[in-house]
């Protein structure tokens, strides 16, 4: 977990790993803009606030 401006934030692998997805499948999503999530990009790494990925979890599966 990364913490920025006092904002948490989570890696693709944990995000995925939290979704019980793939990380291939959140690049898919990112690359081919069909991300549910929004996201930042902080010096060369990916990273989903955790209140997205929570709100996104759950959706998952539904």
């Amino acid at each position: 977990m990364h913490v920025i401006d006092g904002r948490k934030y989570l890696d693709t692998n944990e995000t995925a790993e939290r979704l019980g997805l793939s990380a291939r499948t959140l690049i898919n999503q990112r690359t081919e803009r069909r991300s549910p999530m929004r996201y930042v990009k902080y010096l060369g790494r990916v990273l989903y606030p955790l209140s997205e990925v929570e709100r996104y979890a759950g959706t998952v599966g539904r």
